[in-house]
C-alpha cells in the first residue's frame, strides 16, 4: 500500500485534516489528542485528496429507485461503525451514475462491508470482486423488485 510509509510516524501524531491519531502503533479517535503530538496528513486523508479508492461498490436495480433513502441510510451507518474500531475506512464519495449508486471508498474492508450489509438486508444479488495481488474489491450488487 503506498499510503503506508516505510518511515514510522511520529508518536503521537495528529492528522490536520480529519483529526485522526496515531499512537502506539495504530490509528484511533481519541477526545483528548496529546500535546505533543506531531500534525499529518493519514493515509485515508491522503488517498481521499489524491481520489485513489482501495474498492468500489456498484448497487444497482429497480428496488435500489425505491429504497434509494433506506440503502444510503444503511451505506452511512455502515460507514460509521467501520470508522470507530478502523478509522482510515472513509467514504470517498457517492455518485449517482446510470441509474446506480457508486461507492467509492478509501480501503477494502469497507466496500465489502458495505456490499454484505444491503445483501443481507434487501437480499438481491452480490458479487464481490477482488482482483489478484491487489488490496481492492469491485462490489456489484442488484436487485430488480
Amino acid at each position: 500500500d503506498p499510503y503506508f510509509t516505510k518511515e514510522k510516524y511520529h508518536d503521537p501524531s495528529v492528522c490536520e485534516r480529519c483529526g485522526v491519531v496515531f499512537h502506539d502503533g495504530i490509528f484511533e479517535w481519541m477526545k483528548e489528542v496529546p500535546a505533543n503530538a506531531e500534525k499529518f496528513l493519514c493515509p485515508a486523508c491522503r488517498r481521499i485528496e489524491d481520489n485513489y479508492e482501495g474498492g468500489i461498490v456498484y448497487l444497482e436495480g429497480e428496488f435500489l429507485q425505491k429504497h434509494k433513502d433506506e440503502i444510503l441510510n444503511l451505506i452511512k451507518n455502515v460507514e460509521e461503525q467501520e470508522m470507530e474500531y478502523r478509522p482510515l475506512e472513509r467514504i470517498i464519495d457517492i455518485k449517482e451514475e446510470n441509474g446506480k449508486l457508486v461507492i467509492r471508498t478509501t480501503y477494502e474492508h469497507l466496500a465489502r462491508r458495505i456490499g454484505e450489509a444491503v445483501h443481507k438486508a434487501y437480499k438481491g444479488d452480490l458479487k464481490l470482486n477482488y482482483p489478484e495481488g491487489k488490496k481492492y474489491v469491485r462490489v456489484h450488487w442488484h436487485r430488480e423488485s
